[in-house]
């Protein structure tokens, strides 16, 4: 279901409710405006059935709904807010979109930028915001990348805002700098500019009053990710091949958790579980750092290689 398609079932559902409200309180003497909240009733609850029924759209979208001091009711929004936040958010889901198809590098463009343009295609009340679109030509079968990256992007941003710290931090591992700090300049912008957003995207609703804009704007602020290459000696103890997983006991003796780089094939995994589990092995491993007010909060670990000691 598209952002748009659950904004109107939504209120579809409210107006259904209010009616309800209202039967309840009709004594038998309104006859005549019992019969007509009735009908009323039967032609939402028609409306709620059909729409329950429509098949979930595989086009990215998101509604954005923006409150507080930027904006006139329902009237209208500053426009350097307003221009600024659809702008950002954009760049968000254009990073992300980047790192889960080709790969964002660590600086210059952002790869196939033009594959996540969205299109504000309407103007959205409730307070005042904007309705974001994938426009394609041509239906799809299954969701496109946009479309995934449209909800990761929104997902992060609730994770940034919530008060979890721990899936915050088991999170902001998988992103990398650029991400971070793009997220950054979002919380950043809505902080300055005293603004609230409740928003829709695909299926999902965040909300983000002012103590959840304070805390994403100290986690973006505090928060860096560090990346380098590790040698390590020791032992594999075992991988998973389905979930490409894998523990190695250093010689240390600490045994280190992570996941296997899926340029290698299920079948590769279970033959270094035939050769080289509990063999004295050299594992090559991309490493990523969190970094909470410069501090190791977390280290996440990717196998790139192993091969056994000479």
């Amino acid at each position: 279901m598209s952002a748009i398609r659950k904004l109107e079932r939504d209120f579809a559902k409210a107006d259904r409710a209010a009616v309800v409200g209202l039967l309840d309180r009709i004594t038998e003497a309104d006859a005549l405006t019992r019969l007509g909240l009735e009908s009323r009733l039967a032609e939402l609850n028609t409306q709620i059935a059909a729409q329950d029924m429509e098949p979930e759209t595989t086009h990215a979208s998101a509604a954005l709904f923006f409150g507080g001091r930027p904006v006139v009711g329902s009237q209208g929004i500053e426009a350097e807010f307003g221009t600024g936040a659809v702008a950002t958010f954009q760049d968000l889901v254009s990073k992300v979109l980047a790192k889960n198809t080709s790969g964002l590098g660590v600086k210059g463009p952002v790869a196939n930028k033009s594959a996540a343009t969205m299109h504000i295609t309407n103007i959205v009340r409730g307070s005042f915001g904007f309705l974001l679109e994938e426009v394609r030509d041509q239906a799809q079968l299954v969701d496109t990348n946009l479309k995934q990256a449209v909800e990761e992007a929104s997902e992060l941003l609730d994770i940034f805002g919530e008060a979890d710290e721990e899936r915050f931090q088991a999170t902001v591992v998988e992103v990398d700098q650029r991400i971070l700090a793009t997220a950054r300049e979002f919380f950043e912008l809505m902080r300055q500019h005293g603004a609230t957003l409740r928003m829709v995207a695909g299926q999902s609703e965040y909300q983000f009053g002012a103590e959840a804009i304070a805390r994403g704007v100290e986690r973006a602020s505090g928060t860096s990710i560090e990346e380098d290459e590790k040698s390590l000696e020791g032992q594999l103890a075992g991988v998973l091949p389905g979930a490409h997983q894998f523990e190695f006991r250093v010689l240390s003796g600490e045994t280190l958790k992570g996941k296997v780089d899926p340029i290698w094939m299920a079948v590769d995994l279970e033959r270094w579980n035939r050769e080289l589990v509990g063999i004295d092995a050299t594992m090559n491993a991309a490493v990523k750092r969190v970094l909470r007010h410069g501090q190791i909060a977390r280290e996440n670990y990717v196998l790139k290689s192993i091969a056994p000691r000479p």
